[in-house]
C-alpha cells in the first residue's frame, strides 16, 4: 500500500467520526446534507479570513459604478465609460485577492471531505439477500482453463463454484470468470477465496452495513491478479448521468451542483460578503 493510499485511508477513518451519521440517511438526503455542510464550511471560512468591510464596500461601489456606466452609455460618453471600466477592474482585482485567500484555506478541508465522499458515497452498500456478482481477471493464456470460488458460510452460490475462464470482451486481451452469490447474513467482512493454477486471491466484501469495502482488489499473483465485486453505483435521484466518460462518478456532479447552489443562499442568510 503506497503512502497516498495510506493517507487517504487514515483521512477517511478520521472523518468517519463526525460524518458517519450521514450514512444513516437515505443516500439522496446524505448528498444534500453533505453539500450544505460543505457550502457552510466555505461560507464560514470566507467570513473568518476575508476583510468583510472591504468586500461590502467593493460590492456597493460596483453597484454604483454599474449605474454610472448606464448613464454614461445613454449619454454616449465613451471616455467616461472607459474610466469606469478601469475602476471596475481595480475593484474586482481587490475582490480576487480576498477570494484567493478563501481558496487557499478551504482547499485542504474540502479535499479531505472529497476523500471521505469517494470512499463512502461512490457505491451503494450490498444488502443481505441482494445478488452479488464476483469477478476475477486473468491473462489471456488462462482462457478456457478452470478456476473456482471456494464456498463459504454466509453466502449462497447462485452459480457453479467451478467456472471456465472466458475472453474478456470489455478488456481484451484478458480472461474473465464470474460468479453470482446471495449473502444470507450481515457480515462486516465476508472473505471470498478464488483459486487458479495454485494461486489464491481473497476478495473482501461488507454485507448489510452502512459502508462498503473497496470493490476492486489487486493481488500479487502471476495469473490471478485482480478481483472485483460489482457494486451498484450511487446515482442521485436514480438518474444515470453517464459521467464515466469524463472520469467523474455520478454523485460528484450532484455534489458540485448542490454545493454551488447553496453557497449564495448561505452567504445571504449569514450576511457574508
Amino acid at each position: 500500500m503506497d503512502t497516498m493510499t495510506q493517507f487517504s485511508d487514515w483521512m477517511v477513518r478520521l472523518l468517519d467520526g463526525p460524518l458517519d451519521w450521514l450514512l444513516l440517511l437515505p443516500r439522496d438526503a446524505t448528498l444534500l446534507v453533505f453539500s450544505v455542510l460543505t457550502a457552510l464550511l466555505m461560507t464560514l471560512v470566507r467570513h473568518w479570513i476575508t476583510n468583510q468591510d472591504l468586500l461590502r464596500r467593493c460590492s456597493d461601489d460596483l453597484r454604483q459604478l454599474k449605474r454610472l456606466n448606464r448613464e454614461a452609455k445613454q449619454a454616449g460618453d465613451n471616455p467616461r465609460r472607459l474610466r469606469l471600466r478601469n475602476t471596475v477592474a481595480l475593484i474586482k482585482q481587490m475582490q480576487l485577492v480576498e477570494d484567493m485567500k478563501v481558496l487557499a484555506v478551504v482547499l485542504v478541508p474540502v479535499a479531505a471531505l472529497a476523500m471521505w465522499a469517494v470512499e463512502r458515497l461512490d457505491y451503494l452498500p450490498p444488502r443481505v439477500g441482494e445478488a452479488l456478482v464476483v469477478r476475477a481477471y486473468f491473462p489471456i493464456s488462462s482462457v478456457d482453463e478452470v478456476t473456482h470460488l471456494v464456498p463459504i458460510d454466509g453466502a449462497e452460490l447462485q452459480s457453479s463454484p467451478i467456472q471456465i475462464i472466458q475472453p474478456d470482451q470489455q478488456l481484451p486481451p484478458a480472461g474473465l470468470a464470474e460468479w453470482t452469490l446471495r449473502p444470507t447474513s450481515a457480515n462486516d467482512e465476508l472473505t471470498l477465496t478464488i483459486r487458479h493454477h495454485g494461486e489464491s486471491a481473497k476478495q473482501r466484501v461488507s454485507i448489510g452495513r452502512r459502508t462498503y469495502l473497496p470493490p476492486q482488489q489487486l493481488h500479487q499473483n502471476v495469473r490471478l491478479s485482480r478481483t472485483e465485486v460489482l457494486l451498484r453505483r450511487y446515482c442521485p435521484l436514480g438518474m444515470d448521468l453517464k459521467t464515466d466518460t469524463i472520469g467523474l462518478p455520478p454523485w460528484m456532479i450532484g455534489y458540485l451542483a448542490l454545493t454551488l447552489l447553496c453557497v449564495p443562499g448561505l452567504k445571504r442568510w449569514l450576511r457574508v460578503a
